[in-house]
């Protein structure tokens, strides 16, 4: 069982988090550069771009939430109040270039021209489309 740093239980909210192959290719590349990373979706963010951070250097707080994990055992993150009804949520990581100007970011694949980002949708709509084309 994984364990929040602060010693409390880690909440598993999240059934599932799925990465493209882009975002793979581009988190294998900074693996490669850097060692284990965590993904987090911080508070004050947009609420679909992650930071990309050296695990050693991660830091939750009390309201953080480990919402999954993908590939190679990178870690996804949420701050309140994303988390909040994930149960109900399916998410998947990609990755978008970013222009040359852009690469300002804090965020471990700004520095190689990427930004990740999160696709959300509705577990039980996408269900139901499946059963309604069947």
């Amino acid at each position: 069982m994984v364990r929040h740093p602060h010693g409390r239980k880690v909440d598993h909210r999240h059934r599932a988090v799925q990465a493209s192959d882009d975002a793979l290719r581009v988190l294998r590349l900074l693996l490669e550069m850097h060692g284990p990373v965590v993904l987090y979706l911080p508070a004050g963010s947009d609420g679909f771009t992650p930071m990309c951070v050296r695990r050693s250097e991660f830091r939750p707080g009390d309201g953080d939430v480990l919402a999954g994990q993908t590939a190679w055992h990178t870690q996804l993150w949420m701050a309140d109040p994303f988390h909040v009804g994930l149960d109900d949520l399916d998410v998947k990581i990609e990755v978008r270039n970013r222009a040359p100007q852009a690469r300002e970011s804090a965020s471990l694949e700004a520095m190689c021209g990427f930004r990740f980002t999160l696709r959300i949708e509705n577990a039980d709509s996408a269900a139901e489309l499946v059963e309604e084309a069947s």
